[in-house]
């Protein structure tokens, strides 16, 4: 990189950092620790929502995914403004009246301690289990674009993180995260001019969209043709609507990653614009992003590209396989060099014939093109999980690709400078919302009366702590496969299950005490036997494999099952003696 874009990339981190900490200093007490003094405006509070969940993996493996699969992916976010709308009339009234620290304090009141702890348990798990994904993005970029060893890189990006929540608590992270957006809109929009202007001269805009849209790539809107497909497909219009719209008032109505942003605003009508304006700038946010990974497959049609943009590291493994494995891979790219070479033939016969009498001719021949790179690509893929033994794919390895090869001085500094940004505003909050679950549920409820600067103490030893684990886990994160599907199948394990029971202490006042984490456990339990035994083996749809049930119908599951089964125990006299 030019000297200029190393000083964008120390630089505004170092700006975003210092202006989040100095904001944060003066909290010694702990309302102003744990939640800034519940004196955050609404806007602020919006943006470190949609930071918290728009981390350095949203700018690099949703682009990926762009490039792999289009626009599919905005079918997750279809059913956001809906959640949205519906959290501002039940869960932020609640949790804003009720002056918690915590969501799970909250069903203390409406339950028992148990119910609590499970709850805090749970998050814990899932959050923990997420976390690493916020180190393993940034380290990508660096290993990438610097050549610094991943290892190194999350090691450094971990300490970071961790020294400025520990510092600033919850202040920091929200104004940390307002700059992150700023910083991600700015890199989102630059990206997206850069692809558009590398285009070939008579490839415009608007034939890349057609050409695009002849490759399957901007589909936004499908319906699955029968009840089977609509559980297994996980992008489809029925799934987005009802399956995503659990997952939405599960992550924001339960995790504390997002309570803890709105629970710092001044009050009820701040809490609900945060939450009201990450659900209407979120889904245009998401749809540029994937479009930009669209746009970028097209941009490579016209460029000499690699059959695997992890080249290199490919490259170093294979130099000690088998002679045999060796001619195999050269075998590869010399049909993958053909193949792109006929397709790239063929996306320009399409722009000349596009509209015209031979132009259904030109798109069976484009298709025919991207279906032989994608069946080559995918052998490469295979030869080099099998050499390697990593369950990885490439998608997460696009994006720096493109923005490192095609990018100008200033400007790779700033998008590499934003994909930092983007992590740590991402880790920060999750370490905070970790460690203050960590105290107030599982330590401080055990006190009837504690020294609030001892419990600022104890929630900064917990930040480091699950900073630590963060760092560690983050190693392992490249076996779970693309980022942007790992870290939402972990989170759809639990977030329906923890939605489920708030509901249920909202639509059944006579479910009391045992009832709540009985329930809790049994939805729960529901989840994981739809992961662990419905989906233990996939089924063939369409000539190709998928799970039985889709990922986002885990929320819908653990929900429903913990509102039905608190239903039925609150019915049955004895249970609820017993409650």
């Amino acid at each position: 990189m030019h000297a200029i874009d190393w000083v964008l990339v120390v630089i505004l981190p170092a700006l975003v950092i210092w202006d989040g900490v100095r904001r944060g200093a003066g909290a010694k007490d702990l309302e102003g620790f744990l939640l800034a003094g519940r004196n955050v405006k609404w806007w602020a509070i919006g943006l470190s929502v949609m930071a918290t969940q728009a981390s350095a993996t949203t700018m690099i493996s949703i682009t990926g995914h762009g490039y792999e699969h289009g626009l599919r992916w905005l079918h997750v976010y279809l059913a956001l403004p809906f959640a949205m709308v519906i959290l501002c009339a039940t869960i932020v009234p609640w949790f804003t009246r009720a002056r918690v620290y915590t969501a799970y304090e909250y069903l203390e009141r409406r339950f028992d301690g148990t119910t609590r702890i499970l709850a805090s348990a749970l998050f814990l798990i899932s959050r923990g289990l997420a976390v690493g994904t916020a180190l393993y993005a940034p380290s990508i970029v660096l290993d990438v674009v610097l050549g610094i060893p991943q290892s190194v890189a999350i090691l450094a990006m971990g300490g970071i993180s961790v020294a400025y929540t520990v510092f600033g608590g919850n202040a920091a992270v929200i104004f940390t995260d307002v700059k992150q957006m700023a910083v991600m809109f700015l890199a989102i929009g630059v990206s997206l001019w850069i692809v558009i202007t590398r285009l070939p001269a008579d490839v415009g805009l608007i034939d890349a969209l057609s050409i695009a849209g002849a490759s399957n790539r901007l589909e936004a809107i499908h319906v699955a043709p029968d009840v089977q497909h609509t559980l297994a497909d996980k992008y489809n219009l029925v799934t987005a609507l009802f399956a995503g719209l659990f997952f939405f008032l599960g992550y924001f109505g339960a995790d504390q990653s997002q309570v803890q942003r709105y629970l710092a605003g001044k009050n009820v009508d701040h809490s609900r614009g945060s939450l009201l304006l990450s659900a209407f700038v979120k889904v245009p946010m998401q749809f540029a992003i994937l479009l930009l990974g669209a746009l970028i497959y097209v941009f490579c049609m016209f460029e000499d590209t690699p059959i695997f943009f992890r080249a290199e590291a490919m490259e170093t493994a294979i130099a000690t396989a088998p002679a045999e494995t060796r001619a195999r891979w050269e075998d590869l790219k010399s049909d993958f060099a053909d193949a792109h070479a006929q397709r790239r033939e063929a996306a320009l016969g399409f722009v000349k014939n596009d509209g015209t009498p031979g132009g259904e001719a030109a798109v069976e021949a484009l298709r025919a093109g991207n279906a032989q790179v994608a069946g080559i690509k995918s052998q490469a893929v295979k030869l080099h999980q099998a050499v390697t033994g990593s369950a990885g794919g490439d998608g997460d390895f696009i994006y720096p690709w493109f923005f490192l090869r095609m990018f100008p001085i200033g400007m790779l500094g700033l998008v590499v400078a934003a994909i930092f940004i983007a992590a740590m505003s991402s880790l920060d909050a999750q370490l905070n919302s970790l460690a203050t679950s960590s105290v107030m549920d599982l330590w401080a409820r055990r006190h009837q009366e504690v020294d609030p600067r001892r419990v600022v103490t104890l929630t900064r030893w917990a930040t480091l702590f699950w900073g630590l684990f963060a760092t560690v886990s983050a190693y392992y994160v490249a076996s779970l496969g693309p980022m942007i599907e790992a870290v939402n199948i972990i989170g759809s394990m639990f977030y329906g299950s923890l939605f489920g029971v708030f509901l249920l202490g909202w639509l059944c006042p006579i479910a009391r005490g045992a009832i709540g984490w009985l329930a809790l456990a049994g939805g729960f339990a529901c989840t994981m036997f739809t992961h662990f035994v419905i989906n233990a083996k996939k089924i063939v749809i369409d000539g190709g494999e998928a799970y039985p049930v889709g990922f986002l119908w885990y929320n819908a599951i653990g929900c429903i099952g913990v509102v039905v089964i608190g239903f039925v125990l609150a019915l049955v006299p004895r249970a609820r003696r017993a409650a």
